[in-house]
């Protein structure tokens, strides 16, 4: 089992309990959904599916998440927790912030070349566009993931406001999560990566060292 598995299993206990077998049942659970999502789109996403691609019934799905969106947030959790528990091992391998957010946007930027993560996150998106109730969700997934950008940023340069902070976090997710579409998996303009990393990261860098972050009055 390699780290990041092991990472992800370790979340999951916590969450659902000590027993053995119901957290590699969970486990199965939560990888099945997000599979579903990649394999079929969000269009095919179901229940019913579900149960039927870890073969239990739907009753018995439902003794682990008792609801769609019970699971949908399960999903997501697990999801985001793997790549925090990811972001913080980079950061006991950086040696100063400014490494540690070369590193994460190293990683991230990195990320989205993956097939898993270029026909994932859009397919949550579109869901998320058809139910509130998913981007309720999905706000707050990304809205955790922002607090490390924050953070980096204030520890780079202390004299910067905690709004300050967010609003270079909030940039930051933005330029990434929009280049899925571009430098993604298979996309047109997937050697552009390493020059992106680049970009966000001097872009933001200097935003951050200079403390010239626009605000809302």
């Amino acid at each position: 089992m390699d780290d990041k598995q092991a990472q992800k299993d370790n979340l999951l206990g916590k969450k659902r309990g000590p027993y053995k077998t119901g957290i590699e049942r969970q486990k199965l659970i939560l990888e099945a959904t997000q599979k579903i999502f990649i394999e079929d789109g969000y269009h095919n996403f179901s229940f019913r599916k579900v149960a039927k691609s870890v073969g239990i019934s739907p009753g018995n799905l439902q003794h682990h998440f008792a609801t769609r969106d019970e699971l949908v947030a399960a999903m997501l959790d697990y999801v985001i927790g793997g790549y925090m528990e990811e972001i913080d091992a980079l950061k006991r391998d950086s040696d100063s912030p400014k490494e540690y957010l070369l590193h994460v946007l190293q990683h991230i930027i990195r990320d989205l070349q993956t097939r898993e993560t270029t026909l994932f996150f859009p397919e949550l998106w579109s869901l998320s566009n058809h139910e509130e109730s998913v981007d309720v969700l999905m706000q707050n997934m990304y809205e955790k993931y922002r607090t490390v950008y924050a953070a980096i940023a204030i520890q780079i340069n202390p004299q910067l406001t905690q709004v300050q902070a967010n609003t270079i976090a909030f940039f930051i997710s933005c330029s990434i999560e929009g280049h899925t579409v571009f430098i993604g998996h298979r996309k047109p303009h997937h050697d552009m990566c390493e020059l992106t990393i680049k970009i966000i990261y001097s872009t933001s860098l200097s935003m951050i060292e200079s403390g010239d972050i626009p605000v809302f009055d």
